[in-house]
């Protein structure tokens, strides 16, 4: 029965065959040319939601930097800065 199906539709099977394989690797617009492109877009809208917190957070980093008193605390923490007559004692 099978023999006689593949005898019948021989050439319809291998015109399905060679479409096949011209979409999935030659064609422009290939099968696994767009599994990468999608593994790349995949890749950049993680970068894009890293980046959108991390401006997100240098927002709110700014806003309090606008305030003096926040302003003379954060450089004196992180840069070590003193008034005049003072000292300043780094302990680790």
């Amino acid at each position: 029965m099978w023999k006689s199906i593949l005898r019948k539709y021989r050439f319809s099977i291998a015109l399905l065959l060679i479409f096949l394989v011209l979409v999935a690797f030659v064609d422009k617009n290939n099968a696994v040319d767009n599994w990468r492109l999608n593994r790349k877009i995949d890749e950049l809208e993680v970068q894009r939601d890293f980046y959108l917190k991390k401006i997100e957070e240098d927002s709110l980093m700014l806003e309090k930097l606008k305030d003096p008193a926040f302003l003379e605390k954060y450089a004196r923490e992180n840069f070590y800065m003193r008034r005049a007559g003072e000292g300043v004692y780094v302990v680790r």
